[in-house]
């Protein structure tokens, strides 16, 4: 087996790893509770990423085919590689942000409640959370909510952050 090969299939086995690691994220952390205000610049680049990694998935797919009728088998495997590097960015990009009730989904990352050190109201509608991370001590974030989710909001956050 060439040297090549043996690089793309660690690679494939790796990037698998990530695809069911952001598939667990997904299922533990629970249901929506408050949804986190986006902007509308936000919303469209949204839909715009996840259109983006569809068409490179359906173009890896029907270039994997191709590739697959010249038997070579170096591109198949990089193929499958980008696809699964596309399915983990549409996963991490199907995420909202938002408090859940496992914790709270936000910069792209989930933090379970644990990981919650604090919370403060910076203005009337934007909350801000400070997380105890692996890399960072004391991470920030911060949420725009709805005027008439406040109280919701307020709830929530009490029962669970200290």
């Amino acid at each position: 087996m060439d040297t090549i090969i043996k690089i793309y299939l660690i690679m494939i086995i790796f990037f698998l790893i990530l695809v069911i690691i952001q598939l667990y994220t997904v299922i533990r952390q629970g249901k929506l509770i408050i949804n986190a205000e986006k902007s509308r610049f936000s919303a469209i680049w949204w839909v715009v990423g996840i259109t983006i990694w569809i068409l490179l998935i359906i173009f890896y797919c029907v270039l994997g085919y191709l590739n697959y009728r010249n038997n070579t088998y170096i591109n198949i495997l990089g193929n499958i590689m980008w696809i699964e590097i596309a399915i983990f960015n549409i996963l991490r990009m199907l995420k909202s942000s938002g408090i859940r009730e496992n914790g709270i989904n936000g910069s792209g990352s989930f933090y379970k409640w644990s990981k919650v050190e604090s919370y403060s109201w910076i203005s009337p509608t934007i909350i801000q959370f400070e997380v105890n991370t692996f890399f960072k001590t004391n991470y920030s974030f911060k949420f725009t909510i709805k005027e008439q989710l406040i109280s919701k909001v307020n709830e929530t956050v009490q029962k669970y952050v200290p």
